[in-house]
């Protein structure tokens, strides 16, 4: 969005007028579209940005996408930012409603009065730094920060356009596009890979070398040399005052994980005023601990990774989590683009001293679309089904009053949690894959020396037939199912892609009262458990939050539990100590943990994965509480419940991204079960890591979801494919339980056993938007 002082007369061929808004001038053009000056009905002032992307008259689904991702872009904050107000359609042709910022780029501002100094150029860092943490709290990767997107108004720098790239980037139109301004895009952003909240890092850091240079970090020459340089050079920042240098030298870390988050960086800012280098340093190194647990999570704006088809991995583009090495050929600065960031240079083609011309024109800088060939995108059948596979909110709850008070400079510092280890008997666990059978031991009887009765020898358990009809409500596919018990009854609770929160009766079979709805977003996983009396659900969604339900009201209690800067995909409860926890995880990469009673965040975020965390669950380790994580990165970890610190133990067997996982015992062992997207089951210590009896393997696709428990004295698992078919395994012998029963049509995405009648049973939840009942039989082999 152009300065409010450059506005120019509309042009012959410009609409005047959009929806209820009179266009009176020009504002600017870019690569996006053209942005107007205008008045509302209400007469305030207002940019209006007109999109070139059409969204196309059959992609309906990428219309109500595009309007989705900026009514996000409305919650956020409005610390340093243009409120935006809304986003209309102008037949096929979006447009976006905003703030009329009176203000001047800081593009311009450098052009015309020279670089930012002292006090205006930490006002500056603190400014843009703190919108960004708004942005990202909303759930919003910016994808084009730049000095042109940031104005300097009377009240202060504001940062503008965030959440338009990712919006556009959800039409067909540009989905196989990158969209930014390659001087200012991070690595990751020009390999065409998964961008996140880390990739507006490394942008606010470019912007802030050239607030302080005049000049662009990585030069202005040809677009492949300056490309080149983004992947393999480091910047001149030596002209960086000492307080601000550290943390940009941060935030320019080639790898995604090893950059502060932007609430991070904001504390920083405010803690260390006044403070030294070697104060700074210290900073980065041991209070915030950025690169000892590495993360590097991406975002919605990649192309979702499908649990029903497994991408081959010869195909797979270059790791973005990996710098490029020193041997290998780097890129060729004077090639045409679209270019291979990662292919060998001419270097007679590369300026001398490309970051010298004399000839730059700030006016020249414009958003620019890199058209690189991605990924082969994998979709769903249909648009029922989530993209998985997409960092994480500030410390506790603090991040919202630290926003408030950025502009008085004021550091506030969150409570942690330091809960007591918890009693060994004392504890609870209930995740979405709740086991309402406990398991016990499972150690043979002792031989007797003396005659004994034959024992009653029970054959092992096999599924048996559908019980009732399914059940069917759910506009969406029905992502997760969890049981749970109100007063006397036996309850279900499902969540799916239509954003809604259903309960069931599972003796009768029918639904209870009207759908529960608080989330703005696809739901994708429910746990639930009694908490002192009182039957509670929690729910994760692709808005980023966390919901606790009281099941009896069927109502939510209190507002969104927010703190994770994307999609919530894992749920868990469970008993710490004497407190009832629930557990998060989801695309930023972490953990976190919340006390259910006050409906607080427990500490600060985990730095768990460099990937996605698909599930999540709770177990025992030595008798400590423990929470084993499963990602993306095909591995799978765990952490102390208590003190929120990583065991060392990584289970690795995994071939590629893991999607579920479970705990219980065996023979008086605590055991961890993983299933995931190499169709195998793995059964493993999580003391030692490693593997325990057999692979379990028959699925014919992604192992999406598994449940523990006992049936008969017999161990057994149940697990859920996007195969279609569930299966009932037995974990004494390490085989299936009888043949594989086709389930759901499009794939399983839940399963969990039941207590139904007083009978153990099965229930499931896929595709289809439909759960079923199963019932346990003998096995007769």
């Amino acid at each position: 969005m152009p300065d409010v002082a450059q506005t120019q007369p509309l042009r012959p061929d410009d609409p005047v007028s959009l929806g209820g808004y009179r266009l009176v001038g020009r504002l600017g053009e870019g690569a996006q579209g053209v942005v107007y000056a205008g008045t509302g009905p209400d007469g305030a002032n207002v940019a209006i940005k007109l999109l070139r992307a059409r969204i196309g008259e059959q992609a309906v689904d990428d219309a109500d996408g595009f309007l989705r991702e900026v009514a996000a872009a409305r919650r956020v904050a409005q610390f340093c930012t243009a409120r935006v107000i809304g986003a209309h359609m102008d037949g096929d042709h979006p447009y976006i409603v905003s703030e009329l910022v009176d203000g001047v780029s800081l593009q311009r501002i450098v052009h015309d009065e020279g670089p930012r100094r002292d006090g205006a150029l930490y006002r500056l860092a603190v400014g843009t730094i703190t919108a960004l943490a708004a942005i990202h709290r909303a759930g919003i990767v910016h994808r084009d920060f730049k000095p042109s997107n940031v104005l300097l108004g009377p009240d202060g720098p504001r940062v503008i356009d965030f959440g338009i790239s990712r919006a556009l980037d959800s039409s067909v139109t540009l989905s196989s596009g990158v969209v930014g301004t390659p001087a200012y895009m991070s690595p990751e952003q020009i390999g065409a890979q998964r961008v996140g909240p880390p990739s507006d890092l490394f942008s606010w850091a470019v912007t802030m070398i050239f607030a302080a240079t005049g000049r662009p970090a990585f030069g202005f020459d040809s677009l492949p040399a300056v490309i080149y340089r983004v992947i393999n050079e480091e910047p001149d920042v030596s002209q960086l005052p000492d307080r601000l240098r550290p943390l940009v030298q941060s935030c320019l870390a080639k790898r995604p994980e090893d950059r502060p988050t932007a609430a991070e960086a904001l504390f920083i800012l405010l803690d260390q005023q006044g403070a030294d280098t070697d104060d700074l340093e210290r900073s980065m190194t041991a209070g915030l601990q950025v690169a000892a647990n590495p993360f590097a999570p991406p975002s919605h704006d990649a192309a979702p990774v499908n649990p029903f088809v497994s991408p081959s991995h010869d195909a797979a583009p270059v790791n973005p989590f990996v710098s490029p090495s020193h041997d290998a050929a780097p890129i060729n600065p004077s090639a045409a683009v679209p270019v291979n960031p990662f292919a060998s240079p001419s270097l007679d083609a590369t300026p001398k001293n490309a970051f010298a011309s004399p000839s730059y024109d700030p006016e020249a800088e414009q958003s620019v679309t890199v058209n690189h060939r991605l990924p082969d995108p994998v979709f769903f059948p249909d648009t029922d089904v989530p993209r998985r596979g997409k960092r994480a909110g500030l410390v506790g709850g603090g991040l919202a009053v630290v926003l408030a008070l950025a502009a008085t400079a004021l550091f506030v510092v969150p409570a942690m949690f330091s809960g007591e280890e918890e009693d060994p008997q004392a504890v609870a666990q209930v995740t979405s894959s709740a086991v309402p059978l406990p398991p016990s031991s499972v150690a043979s009887p002792p031989t007797s020396p003396t005659p004994s009765p034959t024992p009653v020898v029970t054959p092992p358990p096999a599924l048996g037939k559908p019980i009732g009809k399914p059940l069917s409500g759910h506009r969406g596919a029905v992502y997760s199912v969890a049981a749970a018990t109100v007063g006397d009854t036996h309850v279900l609770v499902s969540t799916g892609l239509d954003r809604q929160v259903r309960l069931w009766n599972a003796d009768k079979r029918t639904s209870i009262g009207k759908p529960m709805t608080g989330h703005y977003d696809e739901v994708y996983a429910v746990a639930a458990a009694n908490v002192s009396g009182r039957a509670l659900a929690v729910t994760g969604s692709r808005d980023g939050t966390v919901r606790v339900w009281d099941l009896k009201k069927r109502k939510a209690l209190g507002s969104p539990l927010r703190g994770h800067s994307d999609a919530v995909y894992a749920v868990a409860v469970g008993k710490v100590g004497d407190k009832w926890v629930a557990v998060s995880g989801g695309a930023d990469g972490r953990i976190r943990m919340w006390d259910l009673k006050k409906r607080k965040p427990l500490g600060r975020a985990i730095a768990a994965h460099r990937n996605v965390i698909n599930w999540l669950t709770l177990g025992k380790r030595d008798g400590k509480t423990v929470i084993i994580s499963a990602s993306e990165d095909r591995t799978l970890r765990v952490w102390n419940a208590s003190t929120r610190k990583r065991i060392n133990t990584t289970f690795r067997a995994h071939k590629k991204p893991v999607y579920s996982v479970t705990t219980g015992v065996l023979d008086g062992r605590d055991v961890v079960i993983s299933g995931g997207e190499d169709n195998k089951i793995r059964i493993w210590d999580p003391k030692s890591g490693k593997a325990i009896g057999k692979t379990l393997t028959g699925h014919k696709n992604n192992v999406y979801s598994l449940a523990f428990g006992e049936v008969n004295n017999h161990p057994v698992l149940v697990s859920g494919s996007t195969d279609g078919t569930i299966r009932l395994w037995d974990l004494e012998t390490f085989k299936s339980l009888g043949k594989p029963v086709k389930a759901h049509k499009g794939g399983v995405l839940s399963v969990d056993l039941i207590d139904l009648d007083d009978k153990p049973a099965i229930v499931s939840a896929g595709k289809d938007r439909r759960l079923k009942l199963w019932q346990i039989k003998e096995f007769s082999p």
